[in-house]
């Protein structure tokens, strides 16, 4: 033997690299790859060799997992209480929306006896405070108006300067007008 390099002929070398693993192997029969024959589990897809269920997690992997999930519906009162909102006694919530007022994200939220503003979660620096918020029997006219194809809620109060509702979607917009003019009305 030589201690000189070998030179490549072209030709494959018939015996397989020094780093090749010389374990027998077996193919999973769920996912086609090659294992370890001693396996009891597929490291890729997670079937069991010996019979046993794989538990869900370990097919899925942990993202799909967590993104498969049904996301659950709050209820308004569950959302409410989340956005930090205390109802008086006896009040009833009776409209939830997202929308914007002065450049501000947040939940215009319409109960039976008020109409308030609150802050979207995230910007949520203390306590959520509504930046706004009016009784109903202080409500003098609510119109629509549109500016640049943009539809906006522009509310009248007796006492105050007017107010504008943006960022609604339009059915939103139109039902929280239909039930601020049945309000205005009684």
């Amino acid at each position: 033997m030589s201690d000189e390099p070998r030179q490549s002929s072209g030709q494959a070398d018939p015996e397989p690299a020094a780093t090749a693993d010389q374990r027998p192997m077996k193919a999973c029969p769920d996912c086609a790859e090659m294992v370890l024959e001693a396996a009891r589990k597929c490291r890729y897809c997670g079937y069991r060799f010996d019979g046993q269920p794989a538990s869900q997690e370990s097919q899925e992997g942990l993202f799909a997992h967590l993104f498969r999930r049904e996301p659950r519906h709050l209820t308004m009162d569950e959302t409410l209480e989340q956005l930090g909102v205390e109802l008086d006694p006896g009040e009833r919530p009776t409209g939830l929306w997202l929308g914007q007022v002065r450049g501000v994200d947040g939940y215009v939220v319409l109960t039976d006896v008020r109409l308030f503003f609150v802050m979207g979660l995230r910007h949520r620096k203390a306590a959520t405070i509504a930046p706004w918020q009016r009784r109903l029997d202080e409500l003098a006219g609510a119109e629509i108006t549109t500016h640049h194809w943009k539809a906006t809620l522009v509310l009248r109060w007796v006492d105050s300067p007017e107010l504008s509702i943006d960022g609604l979607a339009r059915n939103d917009l139109h039902r929280l007008h239909s039930a601020l003019l049945d309000r205005v009305s009684r």
